[in-house]
C-alpha cells in the first residue's frame, strides 16, 4: 500500500519502534513514514499544507534528505539500501531519477494512525544523488549494521543543524 493511498485517520498496523520518519523505497521513488507522538491540529495542518523546503546532505554514502515544512518543522531522513527488499533495490535503480517521486506520511505514535500524506518533488537533481548514494552503499559497507552504525556517526558528529548548513534548500 502507497503512502498517497492513505486514508486519514487509517491505522497502518504496524507499532513502530519509536518516533521519527522511517523511509521505504518505491520503484519510482520514496516514501517517508513519520512518527510523532503529541502531534496538534496546527502541526498536522501544516504537514498537510505548509510549504515545504527540500535539500540533499550525502557523506560517505549516505544520504540525508533534509526537510523544513512550514507550520511543521524540520525532518532529516537518512536512506539505507540493505533495509529494503532486493527487488524494490532493483526496481529503484532500473527506474529513471527524473521521474521519481517522494511521498510522505504523518502517523501519530506509537498508535500508527495516519493523520496527514501529501506528495512532494525534491528534484531529478535530488533524486539522482540519493539513487547514486544508495548505489554506493553496498560497495563500501558490508551489512544493515555497519551502514546505520555510520548513520549514526554522522547525526552524532553534526546533528541536525550542522546538517542544515551544509545543504542547499529549495522548494519542493
Amino acid at each position: 500500500m502507497g503512502a498517497l493511498s492513505l486514508t486519514i485517520g487509517q491505522p497502518l498496523g504496524i507499532t513502530p519502534e519509536g518516533e521519527g520518519p522511517a523511509p521505504v523505497l518505491t520503484g519510482q521513488g520514496f516514501e517517508v513514514f513519520c512518527f510523532q507522538a503529541g502531534l496538534t491540529p496546527a502541526e498536522v495542518s501544516g504537514f498537510a499544507t505548509g510549504r515545504v523546503l527540500c535539500g540533499l546532505y550525502v557523506d560517505q554514502a549516505i544520504p540525508v534528505l533534509v526537510l523544513d515544512i512550514e507550520g511543521f518543522g524540520g525532518l532529516e531522513v537518512a536512506l539505507c539500501i540493505f533495509t529494503e527488499p532486493k527487488d524494490k533495490q532493483a526496481a529503484f535503480f532500473a527506474s529513471d531519477p527524473a521521474t521519481h517521486s517522494a511521498h510522505l506520511a504523518l502517523c501519530d505514535h506509537p498508535s500508527s494512525i495516519v493523520r496527514a500524506v501529501r506528495a512532494l518533488n525534491p528534484g531529478p537533481a535530488v533524486m539522482t544523488r540519493v539513487r547514486q548514494a544508495l548505489m554506493d552503499q553496498p560497495g563500501r559497507y558490508r551489512d544493515i549494521n555497519q551502514c546505520f552504525a555510520v548513520m549514526a556517526r554522522i547525526y552524532q558528529d553534526l546533528g541536525p543543524r550542522d546538517i542544515r548548513t551544509r545543504v542547499s534548500m529549495r522548494p519542493a
